[in-house]
């Protein structure tokens, strides 16, 4: 179950940032291309927190400059995707946020949040009361 959530949670993360067609981006670029190391999922309804350590699994997320996402899990690859970002997604009449989408043939995804601070990744779920804040750092 964990692991599903986990995959969803990674999958609507993908959905919200945007990119940067001309250059790969280097340490403390504010785009999204590039790759993405899972630290630390916290939420759901008991507001639970899992990591690498406490789950026994590594995630990574792949973000190119074509638009294409790879996701995967103890360096298996789960998924191939597209991804689009939207800055000012509007979320209600008072509050925007920059929205991650994530589509393939037989996925897709609501969008979800994302913040990228000093090659640290942000993404929460939009429309979920009790989604989940899942944390990603850059790596090279």
């Amino acid at each position: 179950m964990k692991n599903i959530l986990l995959l969803i949670s990674a999958i609507v993360l993908c959905s919200i940032t945007a990119c940067n067609k001309d250059n790969i981006p280097g340490a403390g670029s504010n785009t999204i291309v590039g790759k993405w190391r899972w630290v630390k999922s916290v939420g759901g309804i008991g507001g639970s927190t899992s990591t690498p350590q406490s789950t026994g699994h590594t995630a990574r997320y792949e973000f190119n400059a074509d638009s294409s996402f790879r996701s995967f899990q103890d360096n298996k690859l789960l998924i191939e995707a597209k991804f689009r970002t939207t800055k000012n997604f509007k979320v209600s009449s008072t509050q925007t946020v920059d929205a991650l989408l994530i589509s393939g043939p037989t996925l897709d995804t609501r969008p979800v949040a994302y913040l990228i601070r000093n090659d640290s990744l942000y993404m929460y779920d939009i429309y979920i009361a009790d989604g989940y804040n899942e944390t990603y750092v850059r790596t090279k």
